[in-house]
């Protein structure tokens, strides 16, 4: 995420740092919520891995993959086109709350493109284009801020290529909502949790869930940020 330079008026440097702290509380909340469920074992013993396998089978997905992920903590993932859930080593061989909670929420990815649900369907078209929009709004808002110091016309591109970004994230959060949900509704039905161990499942798929929320409003605050310091910089031209 690009929050820009610190130039502006003190309402500028309030949205830069607003959106600073928004990130650092949500990767706080899901860092520290990890830590606390990862320690806490699962009463039926299962792994990662083999809750996602048993809820893929259940759905008729048994043409899914379950791979440990050569990625660090928490860099689980579904991977429509190779057709495998990725899940962190401690996901994927741990017996814990999290361990059940992270891999039944990469499982309802799956179950999600299985059913062709349409706000993934849109992200997933989506991402070429806000991989584009990203690159260009980094580059202009440096030219704007650095280079140029404070161009109206690159901090407005930039400031649209964060729209862009915006409404990728906006379609995002019902995605993984939707997929937190999914989780929760499966690990309960299918008894790999306890009535018991519910509320901390809800609770480490609230965490990674805010982690997103948390992105759009930072963003959001970010271009906010953006035109106010191309409007400043019109008003004095």
């Amino acid at each position: 995420m690009f929050y820009g330079f610190g130039y502006g008026s003190s309402t500028q440097y309030i949205l830069y740092l607003l959106g600073i702290l928004l990130a650092v509380i949500a990767q706080g909340w899901l860092s520290s919520t990890y830590s606390k469920y990862r320690a806490v074992a699962n009463a039926r013993g299962l792994s990662g891995a083999e809750c996602a396998r048993y809820i893929l089978h259940r759905n008729g997905l048994d043409h899914i993959r379950v791979e440990m992920s050569r990625g660090g903590t928490l860099s689980d993932h579904y991977d429509p086109r190779a057709g495998v859930i990725r899940l962190s080593a401690d996901i994927y061989q741990g017996t814990s709350i999290a361990s059940l909670s992270v891999a039944a929420h990469e499982c309802g990815h799956a179950i999600q493109h299985k059913e062709n649900y349409a706000p993934l369907k849109i992200r997933d078209t989506m991402v070429p284009v806000v991989n584009l929009a990203n690159q260009i709004g980094w580059v202009a808002l440096f030219l704007g801020l650095v280079l140029f110091y404070r161009s109206s016309t690159l901090l407005m591109v930039g400031g649209i290529m964060l729209l862009v970004v915006l409404a990728f994230q906006l379609i995002t959060l019902p995605v993984e909502l939707n997929a937190s949900s999914r989780a929760l509704k499966i690990l309960r039905a299918d008894g790999m949790i306890m009535e018991q161990e519910r509320p901390m499942a809800s609770t480490m798929l609230k965490a990674a869930a805010f982690t997103y929320v948390a992105s759009v409003l930072s963003t959001l605050l970010q271009i906010l940020r953006v035109f106010l310091i191309a409007g400043s910089r019109d008003r004095r031209n």
